[in-house]
């Protein structure tokens, strides 16, 4: 068994700041994956289970909650009371505030949901790993929502991140960062929108109940900033249980070379999760200026076993898995040179529904 370098990349928490009107610098939530800490062997991802004492804590405590408060309401789904308690639980432990203090104090910033719990600190990403982890040991069927804002250029790109569940036939969308869930007006009280209804409707920030005492709420909103951006933004790009498709703009040219690189984005496409409910992530390059001839992709690591396609238009190029090596930089070379169509990038498994994924730095387009 041994680590397949890169592998980790897509796993890390970030932030950025902003400068608010009291000029304080405020951290904003982005989020690159969920990944836990895995290792590679034979081409397939373990997790590690190491001793988890805040994690089961929490466990029990959020279990006792919502068995209390479903006593006597037979009539509201058990699943609601559950996701209600978990969020409740994870916005009031693990404080964006606190993350703040330890970032700007250098000190150690936690990096897994057990780490988080202990310190009582995280931001939106590790909001929703924790809330995840918790509603997968409740049982409950969750996934995570990840938004990301494309900026005037990409250096400006953020993101965020919610969790939605599944009961009663639907998902339910809950933004764990601000206290949040979206309920349907005159609906009962576990009748609540799943992402895509509620952007559908031109009411949706009316159905919003947020905490907002919480007082990095109180900050984003001094600061000018809208915690609820994603119900807006008609430009950002929407991962539901990491299924879906995420646009690179060139961040460089230099010569005859457009540079892709992923800005407060994932850099990984595929499928990294055997769980039903997520699915593939496919990479798509926006707007190439040049008349590019071949493709460079930085590896920094795979797994699984399948194939990358890349698509332009009608080409397609099939790489195998065992061609594409860690560390190494793939080339695929076009029979025609692209023109300014965009180019998609994804990872085909070798058996429907399977892992395969590939981790890169940057893709680089090239015109001979």
């Amino acid at each position: 068994m041994r680590a397949e370098p890169g592998l980790f990349e897509e796993s890390r928490f970030m932030s950025q700041k902003f400068t608010g009107p009291s000029g304080c610098r405020i951290p904003v939530c982005l989020v690159i994956g969920l990944a836990a800490w895995v290792v590679v062997a034979d081409g397939h991802a373990f997790e590690t289970n190491p001793a988890t004492p805040f994690t089961d804590q929490a466990v029990e405590h959020i279990r006792r909650q919502a068995e209390h408060m479903a006593r006597g309401n037979s009539k509201v789904a058990p699943e609601f009371f559950s996701s209600l308690a978990a969020a409740n639980y994870v916005q009031s432990r693990l404080s964006s505030l606190n993350y703040s203090i330890l970032g700007s104090s250098k000190q150690k910033l936690p990096t897994n949901v057990e780490e988080c719990l202990k310190k009582k600190a995280g931001i939106c990403g590790n909001h929703v790993a924790t809330f995840l982890e918790i509603s997968r040991r409740l049982g409950l069927r969750a996934r995570p929502v990840e938004f990301y804002f494309h900026g005037t250029d990409p250096g400006k790109n953020h993101s965020h991140i919610c969790a939605e569940v599944f009961y009663g036939g639907r998902w339910r969308l809950f933004d764990i960062t601000w206290g949040t869930y979206f309920a349907k007006p005159q609906g009962a009280p576990d009748d609540l929108a799943d992402v895509v209804g509620l952007r559908a409707n031109r009411d949706r920030r009316s159905w919003a109940i947020t905490n907002q005492s919480d007082l990095w709420y109180q900050q984003w909103k001094a600061s000018g900033l809208d915690p609820l951006e994603y119900l807006d933004d008609q430009k950002m790009d929407i991962l539901r249980g990491r299924r879906g498709t995420i646009h690179l703009r060139v961040s460089g040219r230099e010569g005859g070379r457009e540079e892709f690189r992923p800005v407060h984005q994932p850099n990984f496409f595929g499928r990294n999760q055997l769980d039903r409910d997520f699915g593939p992530l496919v990479i798509r390059l926006e707007k190439p200026a040049g008349m590019a001839t071949a493709l460079h992709l930085d590896v920094l690591g795979k797994a699984g076993r399948g194939s990358l396609l890349v698509t332009v238009g009608k080409q397609r190029y099939m790489v195998p898995f065992d061609d594409i090596k860690s560390g190494k930089t793939l080339t695929t070379k076009f029979t025609r040179p692209i023109g300014r169509q965009p180019v998609t990038l994804q990872a085909i498994p070798e058996k429907p529904g399977g892992i395969a994924y590939v981790v890169f730095r940057t893709i680089t387009l090239e015109t001979r």
